[in-house]
């Protein structure tokens, strides 16, 4: 039986169009009514995620910045924090590299230290409590700090992904989007904080669901025996899941949803 499902956002539970699923509210009340929770998992901020889901926000736990943060019922059940003094050195190499800038995640905001239109019109999707300082470094002495994030208007993959890989004897470093590259503490990624949910729930990875489109899904398909890639995802990704479903445009979360579930 499967107890809890969870679905990335960006590239799976939501469409091209940043769009929720027509029926996404029912069924996640429906399987809340059969004892199956369910979880967002994304690389987003906790405040870029919850106001997708007014209405909900009791009903679904929230695996935020790649799963440095857990919240459920508007309360950390996990938050892996980065210590300060280990924040300097990559977020300086961010800053050394061409069209790439370093933002620094925090429980309390988004930091950034450039106006940069590209930088904003980006970060401002997943990051809703942003705030622009003339040093991210200083800012990060005021907050709990869990995740350092680099955006790269030239394309992460072959820019500034390359040179953060230095710093992986010291962070988790993952390549989250075409244009993003996460750092959290070494063993944090989705597949740390499945983990914890499935110890808080009581369940297992052989009662787990998972759906997801991009490499840093890869740790959350790990501990889910009914992983799905979207049609859409990254061929690596596919090869790892055991179930493909239809693409994020095709509404692929649901449609595999109901297959498995018969309430909804």
């Amino acid at each position: 039986m499967i107890r809890l499902v969870a679905a990335d956002m960006d590239g799976t539970l939501l469409n091209s169009r940043g769009e929720i699923p027509a029926g996404f509210g029912d069924a996640v009340r429906a399987l809340s009514g059969n004892g199956v929770r369910f979880a967002v998992a994304s690389g987003r901020q906790y405040e870029g995620v919850v106001n997708y889901f007014d209405g909900l926000r009791d009903e679904i736990i929230f695996l935020c910045e790649n799963g440095a943060r857990v919240v459920w019922r508007g309360e950390d059940i996990f938050l892996s924090e980065v210590p300060f003094p280990k924040l300097s050195e990559p977020a300086e190499l961010i800053r050394s590299i061409p069209n790439a800038y370093p933002l620094i995640c925090g429980t309390g905001a988004a930091w950034i230290e450039s106006d940069n239109a590209v930088l904003l019109e980006n970060a401002s999707i997943y990051y809703k409590r942003l705030e622009i300082v003339p040093d991210v470094l200083e800012a990060a002495k005021h907050d709990r700090i869990c995740k350092i994030a680099a955006f790269d208007a030239d394309g992460a993959e072959s820019n500034s992904y390359p040179p953060l890989r230095r710093f992986e004897d010291r962070f988790r470093v993952t390549l989250s989007a075409r244009c993003w590259v996460d750092l959290m503490n070494p063993g944090v990624d989705k597949g740390l904080a499945m983990r914890k949910l499935q110890e808080y729930f009581g369940c297992s990875p052989e009662e787990t669901m998972a759906f997801g489109d991009y490499l840093n899904d890869v740790p959350m398909m790990e501990y889910s025996f009914y992983s799905y890639a979207m049609a859409n995802a990254h061929p690596d990704l596919k090869l790892l899941c055991r179930y493909e479903t239809l693409s994020n445009d095709e509404n692929g979360v649901m449609t595999a949803m109901r297959e498995r579930f018969p309430f909804l």
